[in-house]
């Protein structure tokens, strides 16, 4: 019994010693310091192509294993130099992110520069600044087009630049899509660009210098615009046609509608002493109208001279009995006559 008692009493022993230990050794690595390291950060969001300065950075203590590569604490390694792609507060400023200088965004003469937004075809995404583009805008059925079509608008324009951008790095692959595109376009063919932008939808593909781009003197037309602006004329011209028209059709088709439906009619002739007469009767009306007439003779006239003429040969008292109507007349030398 004694002999279990004590084995019970070593084991009690070593276990606290045990115990203890292990929590020394816990202790012992817990209290051993991180490795720290020293990086510049941005304190501000930078845009592409804006120059770094030392206001718009500051030194943060990062962990030494998650400092990324191409991080410093070198001021002079990052001041003065341009933000490649945008750089959002708290960011560690990054060698890869950045460039020595950026290319004047000189607009050559004669030339404009105009925005679009990027689409959902995805074509600006596979164009960088300095690449050729096709403007193909699309078209609705309404007053200036008859039917939904499609039109060439501008060919082998330079895309001048991305979200602002006119400089990429080829080394350095796009952060996110791009939302606008820019372009370099002649002045002259900016009208037909606006009227394409206004009267319908336009959409880009991937293009090829055209032939006679350095060719056109300063404030021409290219070949392309001025053909699709000829045939918005030509649809213009053909729209005045069309309401000058209907205009002059609006009378006769007010006049009708005023009028109501037409009403029957009956027509009779009247012949009298050669002369002819022609009577109309309106359905509603209660007396006819005169619609034609000879005119060979006046129908008062005649009959006062029938009256006339009448009255002339009727026989007046006994007038009758006497002259050589009489049927008592006897001419001389007759018979009955005394010699």
């Amino acid at each position: 019994m004694r002999n279990k008692s004590l084995f019970l009493l070593l084991a009690g022993i070593c276990g606290t010693v045990a115990a203890v230990g292990v929590g020394q050794w816990m202790q012992a690595q817990n209290g051993t310091p991180t490795e720290m390291a020293e990086i510049l950060v941005t304190t501000v969001s930078i845009n592409p192509e804006e120059q770094i300065t030392a206001e718009k950075l500051r030194l943060e203590q990062w962990p030494a294993d998650r400092v990324p590569q191409g991080a410093s604490a070198e001021l002079s390694q990052f001041e003065g130099r341009f933000a490649k792609v945008p750089l959002y507060a708290g960011e560690p400023m990054l060698d890869l992110k950045l460039m020595n200088e950026v290319e004047d965004k000189v607009v050559p003469k004669g030339y404009a520069v105009v925005s679009l937004p990027a689409g959902r075809d995805g074509t600006v995404n596979l164009v960088s600044p300095g690449d050729r583009v096709d403007i193909r805008g699309f078209f609705t059925k309404g007053e200036m087009f008859a039917r939904d079509m499609a039109l060439d608008v501008l060919t082998g324009i330079k895309v001048y630049g991305i979200d602002g951008i006119t400089k990429f790095d080829p080394d350095q692959p796009r952060t996110r899509s791009a939302r606008d595109i820019q372009l370099l376009i002649r002045k002259a063919d900016v009208e037909a660009f606006d009227f394409a932008k206004k009267l319908g939808e336009i959409s880009l593909s991937l293009g090829s210098p055209t032939a006679d781009d350095e060719s056109i003197p300063e404030g021409e037309t290219s070949e392309a615009a001025r053909k699709f602006l000829r045939d918005l004329q030509d649809r213009r011209d053909e729209q005045e046609r069309l309401r000058k028209l209907a205009a002059e059709e609006k009378p006769v088709e007010v006049a009708q509608a005023e009028a109501g439906p037409k009403k029957a009619t009956f027509r009779t002739t009247k012949i009298i002493n050669g002369r002819m007469i022609v009577y109309e009767w309106v359905e509603g009306e209660p007396l006819p109208r005169v619609v034609g007439d000879t005119g060979a003779l006046d129908l008062a006239t005649t009959d006062d001279s029938a009256e006339q003429s009448a009255d002339q040969n009727k026989p007046t008292s006994d007038d009758y009995l006497r002259g050589a109507d009489s049927p008592f007349f006897q001419p001389e030398g007759g018979e009955g006559s005394d010699e």
